[in-house]
C-alpha cells in the first residue's frame, strides 16, 4: 500500500481508506492517555496500540527541552515502512503539550549519555569513536570506551543507542552501514572521514564529525545535468539471477550498466540506500521496469536503447532528469534515472514510456530503502509490481 506515490487504483484506495480507519479508532483513546496520564506510565499503552496499527511499528517517549513530551513512532530498521510511519503521525494533532513524529530526533550528548546509562548501564561521557567511508558512501563507526569488548551484545546495543541518540534516525537511516565497539581507543589515525589522518574524537564530536564527512562527500557528487552528460565510461555489471516465474524489484538482472557503479553495486547487495549519498540537489534516483516477457534479446536492446535516448531528450533540457544506467533482466528490462524532485519528472517518463510502447506491466520504481514499496503504474490500469502486496 502506497503512501507517499499515491495512484488512482480504487481498490487501494479502499484499502488506504480502512486502514486509516483503523488507525483512528485504533489510537484516539492511547492518544488520551498520553495527555492525561503520567509520562512514565503510558509507554506501554502507546506500543500495544500502535503494534495494533502495524506489528512493524514502535514507540519512543521523549522529554523535550521545552517541557514538551514527543511521541515517535517509529518502524526501527524496517526502512520501507517509513512512508507508513509518516502517514500514520500526519493523522496525529499535537495536545496538552504532547507532539508527534516518525523519526527520532538528534539528542544532545548529555541526554544521549543519560538514555544509554538508565537502559544500559554504561557511562558514555569519555568514550571516544572513530569513523570511515566504505562501500556505498556509507559510514563505518566504531565506539570505544572502557571495557568494552565486540563480542559483549549489551555494549554493541549501547553504541547503536548512543549513535541514534547522537544522529538522529534521519541521519542514521541515510549514512550509517555499521557500529562496531572496542575496549579503548586505538593510537592510529582514522582511516577516511576526512582527507589527511585525523585522530579518533570525543564521542561528543560525533554529530559535528559526521555533519563534515557527509558534507564533504556531497560537494563532490554529480547533480542532474553533469549526469546527463556521463554516457560514456558507464560501468558494465554482470549478475547470475535464480530463475522464477517473476521478480520482485531488480532481482532478475542479469546484464547492467551505470554511470553510478558505486550506487548501483550498493542496490543489487541489498545495502541500506539513500539517493542523497549518490546525487545533488534532492534528486531520487528510480527506475523504469518494463515486462518484456515473449520479446527477443535483439529486441529488448534495441527497444532499451531507444526508450534511454527519448527519455534523455525529454529530461535533461527542462534538467528535469537524466539517464544514469540500464539493465536486461531474464524478463524484464530496465532503465535507471536520476529523477528531480518535481511531479513533472515522473508524468514525462510515463509519458515517454507510454508512447515507446511499454507493456501494460510497466512502473517507476525506486532506489532508496524508505521508498522500497512505492511505484508509479506507467499506464492508468497498470497493476501494482510484482513482490508488493
Amino acid at each position: 500500500m502506497r503512501f507517499v506515490h499515491v495512484g488512482d487504483d480504487r481498490e487501494e484506495a479502499e484499502e488506504r481508506r480502512l486502514f486509516f480507519a483503523h488507525v483512528d479508532e485504533v489510537l484516539t483513546d492511547a492518544v488520551t492517555a498520553c495527555v492525561e496520564a503520567d509520562w512514565e506510565g503510558v509507554h506501554d499503552t502507546l506500543r500495544e496500540a500502535v503494534a495494533r496499527v502495524h506489528a512493524g511499528l514502535d514507540v519512543d517517549l521523549l522529554s523535550e527541552s521545552d517541557g514538551a513530551r514527543l511521541v515517535v513512532m517509529t518502524p526501527r530498521g524496517e526502512r520501507r515502512l517509513r512512508p507508513l510511519a509518516a502517514a500514520v503521525v500526519a493523522r496525529m494533532n499535537p495536545a496538552g503539550g504532547v507532539r508527534f513524529a516518525s523519526l527520532r530526533p538528534p539528542r544532545s550528548f548529555a541526554e544521549t549519555c543519560e538514555d544509554v546509562r538508565r537502559e544500559l548501564g554504561f557511562d558514555l561521557t569519555r568514550a571516544h569513536a572513530r569513523a570511515g567511508f566504505a562501500r556505498g558512501h556509507l559510514l563505518d563507526l566504531v565506539l570505544y570506551a572502557e571495557g568494552w569488548s565486540a563480542a559483549d551484545e549489551n555494549a554493541v546495543a549501547a553504541a547503536e543507542r548512543a549513535v541514534e541518540g547522537l544522529l538522529g534516525e534521519r541521519v542514521l537511516d541515510d549514512w550509517v552501514s555499521r557500529v562496531d565497539v572496542e575496549a579503548r581507543a586505538p593510537s592510529g589515525p582514522l582511516r577516511v572521514i576526512q582527507k589527511g589522518q585525523v585522530e579518533t574524537f570525543p564521542l561528543v564530536e560525533l554529530p559535528q564529525a559526521v555533519a563534515a564527512a557527509v558534507e564533504g562527500l556531497s560537494g563532490e557528487l554529480p547533480d542532474i545535468s553533469r549526469l546527463g552528460a556521463l554516457r560514456e565510461g558507464w560501468v558494465l555489471f554482470e549478475a547470475e539471477p535464480e530463475a522464477s516465474t517473476d521478480y520482485a524489484a531488480q532481482d532478475d538482472v542479469a546484464l547492467a550498466a551505470s554511470a553510478l557503479p558505486e550506487m548501483l553495486k550498493c542496490y543489487l547487495e541489498g545495502a541500506p540506500f539513500s539517493s542523497l549519498r549518490f546525487v545533488r540537489g534532492g534528486a531520487k534516483l528510480a527506475y523504469l521496469k518494463i515486462d518484456a516477457q515473449g520479446v527477443s534479446y535483439e529486441d529488448r536492446v534495441r527497444e532499451r536503447a531507444r526508450l534511454e535516448d527519448e527519455l534523455s531528450a525529454a529530461l535533461a533540457p527542462s534538467g528535469l532528469g537524466a539517464v544514469v544506467g540500464n539493465g536486461l533482466g531474464l524478463r524484464y528490462a530496465y532503465v535507471d534515472l536520476a529523477l528531480a524532485p518535481n511531479p513533472a519528472a515522473w508524468d514525462i517518463v510515463c509519458e515517454v514510456a507510454r508512447a515507446a510502447g511499454a507493456s501494460k506491466r510497466s512502473w517507476i520504481q525506486f532506489f532508496d530503502s524508505d521508498l522500497a514499496d512505492e511505484w508509479l503504474g506507467v499506464w492508468p490500469n497498470t497493476p501494482r509490481p510484482p513482490g508488493l502486496g
